[in-house]
């Protein structure tokens, strides 16, 4: 049997990923093209590639690209390398087309039920298959120990970890007296945060993993039930970019009202996202930032780290911890390549 992937986004991931991992793979297994946004190029590449970073992928020529595979008998893959809403409502087409799909995008994961239950259906119903590990922690196995435990009859009780890179490396550089807003310049100069970094304060990237672990573990609740601290002022929350730049003293002087206010003791903090399930079976999920002491597991990780705890019935005291770096595009496109050899045990 062989398999031919399909390469949608060429962003940071996927170019590690291509550069990394396209001439290493099993004997069975090769890159068949790669997409952005203008263009659907045969592989090998030409050059320049890099350079083309748009992550809106046109459908209908993914769509032919994956049926022209399928029709000489190829299995195929999709894999979405990007962080586009867009290019995710396009899985039941690529579904429905043949392919089988491999994420880095959390959008579908954490998508309306409505579109989640859709798409869970088309994949049953044409028996494809949908990878998605590096979607949360990138290559740490988060999403296997839950199945893991699932498959042995335990249910799980409470999850809870650092989950955004972006927040975990600012806070770990900030300490009372510091400018939040040089720790956050220098982690966007260092390419850690989102190139808006309101999208990582507001809290909603820690939201969509939390929904994603929530439903592999079986929980339904949908994203607007999650509980977020956003630390970005309501000043500067809907300006342009620019401004929000300009205006960061504002950005400064909110969060140290909010520290002195509610934590003035505070020596160090951490933005923690937890979903757990009550004993009456409601399910409650929250995303803020939290001080921590020198006891708490999160406090000597190292920049980039992250810390992952599972708590079940089987391991409700002692819980599961993972811990390894939890961003970063080496580990992303190494747990994509994961992914990829999972796939090949389940066809």
């Amino acid at each position: 049997m062989q398999l031919g992937i399909l390469v949608v986004g060429l962003g940071t991931i996927g170019q590690t990923w291509l550069q990394d991992y396209a001439e290493r793979l099993p004997a069975n297994v090769f890159v068949h093209a790669a997409a952005n946004s203008k263009h659907v190029w045969r592989w090998p590449l030409p050059e320049g590639w890099q350079n083309q970073r748009e992550p809106q992928v046109d459908e209908g020529a993914i769509v032919a690209e994956i049926k022209n595979l399928v029709q000489q008998g190829v299995a195929t893959v999709v894999l979405d390398l990007t962080a586009s809403k867009q290019v995710s409502r396009d899985y039941l087409a690529w579904i429905d087309a043949g392919a089988h799909i491999i994420s880095a995008n959390k959008y579908a994961g954490s998508s309306n039920p409505d579109y989640y239950q859709t798409l869970r259906e088309r994949l049953q119903n044409r028996q494809r298959h949908w990878l998605y590990n590096t979607t949360v922690g990138a290559g740490l196995p988060i999403q296997k120990a839950i199945r893991e435990r699932l498959d042995c009859f335990d249910a799980i009780t409470a999850m809870e970890g650092n989950f955004s890179g972006s927040l975990s490396w600012i806070f770990q550089q900030y300490r009372p007296g510091d400018k939040l807003s040089d720790c956050l310049r220098k982690a966007a100069e260092l390419g850690y945060t989102e190139p808006d970094p309101r999208i990582d304060f507001s809290g909603m990237d820690v939201a969509r993993k939390l929904l994603i672990l929530a439903r592999d573990a079986g929980w339904a609740f949908q994203l607007s039930e999650v509980e977020l601290h956003n630390l970005v002022p309501p000043a500067l929350q809907q300006v342009s970019l620019e401004t929000f730049w300009q205006e960061l003293e504002q950005f400064d002087e909110a969060f140290d009202c909010w520290r002195l206010k509610y934590h003035p003791d505070a020596k160090q903090f951490c933005y923690i996202g937890k979903v757990e399930e009550a004993p009456s079976g409601n399910i409650r999920a929250f995303a803020q930032l939290q001080p921590i002491d020198m006891d708490s597991p999160y406090a000597h990780l190292p920049p980039g780290n992250a810390n992952f705890i599972i708590r079940s019935r089987q391991y409700q005291h002692n819980p599961l911890i993972i811990q390894g770096p939890g961003a970063g595009p080496e580990v992303t496109a190494a747990g994509v390549q994961s992914d990829i050899l999972e796939l090949l045990k389940r066809l």
